[in-house]
């Protein structure tokens, strides 16, 4: 897959992002950020299956909004 530039700081702004809502360290956050990209990009139930990953990995995270706020972060909220 193509990764313009740009690419890289944008998943580290989500992470940040996602850190801070949702109190994760800020490796975590980006270890979690990318699996839910990864998500995203295959589509169909792999974004589910993400949601509940989330969950599992870290149970006082919801999974859904973690999701939807990494989606909204990185424009993908169309796919949702």
């Amino acid at each position: 897959m193509y990764e313009p530039p740009w690419y890289d700081q944008d998943l580290e702004q989500a992470a940040s992002n996602a850190a801070q809502r949702f109190d994760l360290d800020d490796d975590r956050a980006r270890g979690l950020v990318e699996m839910v990209v990864d998500a995203l990009e295959e589509g169909g139930d792999a974004v589910g299956d993400a949601a509940w990953d989330v969950e599992n990995e870290h149970p006082g995270v919801p999974g859904e909004d973690f999701v939807e706020d990494v989606a909204a972060d990185l424009g993908y909220e169309d796919l949702l």
